[in-house]
């Protein structure tokens, strides 16, 4: 036996031990038709092919829609100058793989290929078409990349590669010996702890949004597509073909334009490569950095703490510290989902939609009135058109013997005032809330999630700031 991948450098799952432990052995079919592991076997069918000799690879890309046809044919051009001379040693294809004892089970790392020089010496190679995170070296998760350095025929006989079609680079696994061991033993506590995980023992936080069973869970209630029940329905839910993870800011993309939701929410399309969104602007950089420090501090016991001292960050605090708040929110958690999951059957399939929003606080009001809280740093007078509602559903939901939620907006910039805008949602608006946000979630359940340019597009003045502007006019 093996130890469970979704554990193996998956922060989800080893921040919420009731999701690890309900998922068990029934591992979601979503996974299954995701774009980017669909496009991934296309383009190693591909490259198979090629390193045995064969002829044209037929299968998995045939069935592509142009956009991704496109992009797996830009992903096969880039990985074939790595590829290795089939001239010269022996390769083997049958899904070669390095293993670690972890407890009494396996932490298996599978390879593409592997080539043995005449010497023996064995050069394996893992095929990425994932994106680098920023900030990060390698796809590969780090418990992977310890597995293989704890080989002991690494690195005297032994060497393993990233092929990467996102760059076209081949990058070799490296890890320091004590660095791996350390990461090794992490993972085998974890594991531990987690193999007798209760299945109540859900934990909401930023996990949740990657989370492979974020639409079973009742962190995000589930409600009746007829929407003739607003009340979250216990009925116990089954994973579907397709599971959809709409953002708050993805249903704002909604708004203006179908296909800019569905290629990032679905689609995972890549960004036009000269797209200025690749690199964070100097506000956006200090708006996310304020964020993550407030997630730290409001739950500390000395908050200003985290702030003094800091040219950029501490003038930001000191406006929240003089928020001028008619009611201010006693905070409970920080980066808290908030949000509902709805099932529809379309063309004789299942597909889950789970529409969420993460608030930066929660808490509540001195009167008992649950509140949600989001910060905003930059100097936008504009909102997020969806952003309070589903803060506002996701809060009547959870809490059903609330007579009313309240969300709260702060904003924060230097050079001008902070303004608190605060709204207090009665229950008796939760049908309309449950109307709008539902039929935005039935639209995109309705896309064809095989074609990518089956979402309808809309010219508009978004598009000038949209990451897919380039590709998208190359295919209307």
């Amino acid at each position: 036996m093996s130890v469970p991948k979704d554990l193996v450098g998956k922060t989800s799952r080893r921040m919420c031990p009731g999701a690890f432990a309900n998922l068990g052995g029934k591992r979601p079919t979503a996974n299954r038709n995701a774009p980017p592991l669909r496009r991934w076997k296309a383009t190693w069918e591909a490259l198979s092919t090629e390193l045995t000799g064969g002829g044209p690879a037929t299968g998995e890309e045939d069935s592509f829609d142009p956009v991704q046809a496109a992009i797996v044919a830009a992903q096969i051009k880039r990985a074939e100058p790595l590829l290795p001379a089939r001239e010269g040693g022996d390769f083997d294809l049958d899904w070669p793989r390095l293993s670690s004892p972890i407890g009494d089970q396996e932490l298996e790392v599978f390879f593409q290929f592997v080539h043995a020089d005449p010497d023996g010496f064995l050069k394996m190679y893992r095929l990425k078409t994932a994106q680098i995170r920023r900030g990060e070296e390698f796809v590969s998760a780090p418990e992977e990349i310890a597995a293989v350095v704890s080989d002991p025929r690494f690195p005297d006989s032994l060497e393993a590669y990233e092929m990467r079609t996102a760059d076209g680079e081949m990058i070799r696994l490296e890890m320091p010996p004590a660095q791996a061991r350390e990461t090794l033993r992490r993972l085998d506590s974890d594991y531990q702890a987690m193999a007798e995980a209760d299945p109540g023992d859900i934990r909401p936080g930023l996990h949740c949004s990657m989370c492979e069973v974020a639409d079973l869970c009742r962190t995000f209630p589930a409600i009746d597509p007829s929407m003739e029940k607003v009340a979250p329905h216990g009925k116990r839910r089954l994973p579907s073909v397709y599971r959809l993870m709409l953002s708050k800011s993805r249903l704002e993309d909604m708004d203006s334009c179908q296909r800019r939701a569905a290629w990032r929410a679905w689609f995972f399309i890549p960004a036009d490569l000269d797209h200025r969104s690749r690199e964070p602007s100097p506000a956006l950089a200090v708006g996310t950095r304020f964020h993550s420090l407030m997630a730290e501090a409001l739950l500390s016991a000395d908050p200003g703490s985290f702030f003094l001292g800091d040219p950029e960050m501490e003038p930001l605090y000191l406006q929240h510290q003089n928020l001028p708040c008619d009611a201010p929110v006693r905070v409970k958690a920080t980066e808290f989902p908030l949000g509902f999951a709805v099932r529809f059957r379309v063309g004789g399939h299942s597909v889950s939609v789970v529409s969420y929003g993460l608030a930066d606080a929660v808490g509540r009001e001195p009167d008992g009135t649950p509140a949600a809280v989001d910060h905003k740093t930059g100097r936008s007078v504009g909102s997020n058109p969806h952003e309070a509602e589903i803060y506002a559903l996701g809060a009547l939901l959870r809490f059903p013997n609330s007579p009313a939620v309240a969300t709260h907006i702060h904003r924060l910039a230097i050079g001008r005032e902070p303004v608190c805008e605060r709204v207090v949602w009665e229950r008796d608006r939760i049908r309309d809330l449950v109307t709008r946000l539902g039929s935005l979630a039935e639209t995109a359940a309705r896309w064809d999630l095989l074609d990518a340019t089956s979402p309808p597009f809309r010219v508009g003045e978004w598009c000038g700031t949209c990451p897919f502007e380039q590709r998208c006019v190359s295919f209307r």
